[in-house]
């Protein structure tokens, strides 16, 4: 008989934390029953996770929201300006890169040309953009800048090769 991978109580968690910031992101300024009824997490549970996710200051409270009656909900929203991320085109004549916060909104673009088709000029670029893109960028909760990066390599020939052997870890 095969033994079947079962889940943690961290692995839970992080699961339901997902699903917490998915729900605020997705659909804030929500309190926090209001999290519990569209998801099936119990109360507890998703006021435990908001917590961690304030003490992150991935989310924050922006105040009361209506009531039918009893007390007045605390509504929670989706922090964009935790963390930035810059990404990177690297296309045959340019070098695209651009700031963006949590939600994907550009907040700052550099764009320049590749007027040397060479592995070596392109990192460079590359290198140069990113620092000056960390500069520009707001200050930030977490501290440090998420760098999340994709190349679009169109044709550089003569790389192609040195380039696929980057990407595959063999270098």
């Amino acid at each position: 008989m095969r033994s079947q991978k079962t889940g943690d109580l961290n692995l839970v968690k992080k699961i339901n934390t997902s699903i917490v910031l998915n729900t605020i992101e997705t659909r804030g300024p929500i309190s926090r029953a209001q999290i519990a009824k569209d998801t099936g997490l119990n109360k507890a549970t998703v006021s435990t996770l908001a917590n961690d996710l304030m003490n992150d200051s991935l989310i924050y409270e922006i105040g009361t929201g209506n009531s039918n009656g009893g007390r007045k909900p605390v509504m929670l929203y989706y922090n964009n300006r935790a963390g930035f991320s810059i990404g990177i085109d690297l296309g045959v004549n340019y070098v695209l890169a651009v700031l963006t916060d949590l939600s994907g909104n550009i907040l700052d673009t550099l764009t320049e040309s590749l007027q040397e088709q060479s592995i070596e000029a392109a990192v460079r670029i590359i290198v140069n953009m990113i620092s000056s893109l960390k500069d520009r960028a707001p200050e930030s909760p977490m501290g440090s800048l998420v760098l999340a990066s994709a190349f679009l390599v169109l044709s550089i020939m003569k790389e192609k090769f040195f380039l696929h052997r980057i990407w595959r870890g063999k270098m």
